[in-house]
């Protein structure tokens, strides 16, 4: 694995085609343990940057990612399961524990390649 401490975290550019916007609902902050992410979303915007070993690893054997909060620069892991049309990001309720969202809050998510990690903040 590459030394990863000489890259800057990849900031949040508004302009980025393959940003995973998300929309709170009231289930995603509620006391809820998961969030749910459309699969179309990951499959469009997060899947293609990881080689075929790695997204084999990571949805049928180890399926944990690593997820940042650039603004606090807090990573948790959170465990990636499909379900149906969609994908649970089970241990939601870690960051909803230091974060105060509301229903209607929208979060951007992006692919750090240098990190190999899934950042995220809070934009609206």
């Amino acid at each position: 694995m590459a030394d990863n401490r000489y890259f800057e975290d990849q900031p949040y550019e508004v302009e980025n085609p393959f940003n995973i916007m998300i929309t709170l609902s009231p289930f995603d902050i509620d006391l809820s343990t998961t969030l749910l992410v459309p699969k179309t979303l990951l499959e469009a915007n997060l899947f293609p940057f990881f080689d075929i070993s790695f997204l084999v690893e990571l949805l049928q054997v180890r399926n944990k990612i690593e997820v940042f909060d650039i603004d606090t620069k807090i990573t948790t892991f959170l465990t990636m399961k499909e379900d149906g049309n969609n994908f649970k990001f089970r241990g939601w309720n870690n960051i909803l524990e230091r974060k105060h969202y509301r229903a209607g809050d929208t979060l951007a998510f992006w692919w750090d390649l240098h990190h190999t990690r899934l950042n995220f903040k809070h934009v609206a």
